[in-house]
């Protein structure tokens, strides 16, 4: 059986075709790589390796398969990210002195105290207060809002020690430094803490009981101000401690209840009789602490408790 060709191809144009489309490869490959090198910083649709695929016929776009991505994963909408800022970590990069110096005062483990707060911070990060450190809390409930951020945390830290005893420090360190740090102490202590005490004042009274701070059986004791027990002088287990409970004394005994002279202080302090059998301030006393007042006079108390912790 014969089967008849219905039509012939012509040998020139099945060579023009294979020639045509060589070419058209050529030219679509290159225009591709071209495109991908291309960067466009302004733009954000386009992406370092993604590649448009345009077919193009003289020079006139006649259809645009948009951009491949590198990855080949659909381009989504961009993701918000909430950053959550940790406040008690600020606040412990700011008062980093200031806490290891009370950490001090009061004999406790600084990392023991920091995990401890951010305990309490995790708990209750929504309501942290940069007085209250410690979150502590009123009658009614309600956060306590303390002067300075010092004072909030002396709060906290004394009402830790007073419910973990375990954690306070029993070893006694006698101090044997330099007077400068006591004094500088003093001036921390008055300016951050116990605020109603006269920093002149506390500096000049003991100065006048310890011999401007240079009396060795009382800085062994940790005793500045010649606090005297049942045994005797009163031993603290610091000179940190020492010189705390030294101006704790001043303000509760006698600022806080309206003692700021030298005669009302003294008359407590350091009493004598006079002639007529009446209980008054010493009169050597008033003189040693005027004395006192005159030399520390014009002194700077703007410092920091690093300051404080440098002078040691």
């Amino acid at each position: 059986m014969k089967f008849k060709i219905a039509s012939k191809l012509n040998w020139k144009q099945v060579l023009t075709a294979v020639v045509l489309l060589t070419i058209f490869t050529t030219a679509l490959g290159a225009h591709i790589y071209a495109e991908g090198l291309k960067y466009d910083s302004s733009s954000s649709e386009k992406q370092i390796g993604d590649v448009p695929l345009t077919l193009t016929v003289s020079g006139t776009e006649v259809y645009n398969l948009g951009y491949l991505s590198s990855n080949n994963e659909p381009q989504g909408p961009e993701e918000e990210v909430t950053v959550k800022t940790n406040y008690l970590n600020m606040f412990l990069n700011e008062y980093a002195s200031d806490v290891t110096l009370l950490c001090k005062t009061f004999g406790l483990n600084k990392e023991t105290v920091i995990k401890s707060l951010e305990k309490l911070y995790e708990e209750n990060p929504d309501e942290f207060e940069k007085t209250n450190v410690g979150y502590l809390k009123d009658a009614k409930g309600k956060l306590k809002v303390y002067g300075t951020a010092q004072y909030g945390l002396y709060e906290y830290l004394q009402n830790y020690a007073d419910e973990h005893p375990e954690s306070v420090s029993k070893k006694t360190v006698q101090y044997t430094g330099n007077s400068e740090y006591v004094e500088m102490l003093i001036i921390y202590y008055t300016k951050n803490i116990f605020t109603n005490v006269d920093t002149d004042l506390a500096l000049s009274i003991g100065a006048a009981e310890s011999g401007y701070y240079t009396a060795k059986y009382m800085l062994r004791c940790n005793n500045v101000y010649g606090g005297m027990g049942s045994n005797g002088l009163i031993k603290y287990r610091s000179i940190e401690n020492g010189v705390y409970r030294y101006i704790r004394y001043l303000s509760n005994n006698y600022i806080s209840k309206g003692l700021t002279t030298l005669p009302s202080i003294g008359r407590i302090y350091c009493p004598t009789t006079d002639k007529n059998g009446n209980r008054v301030a010493s009169p050597h006393w008033i003189q040693l602490v005027t004395r006192a007042l005159n030399h520390y006079s014009g002194t700077n108390y703007n410092i920091t408790a690093q300051d404080v912790l440098n002078s040691k």
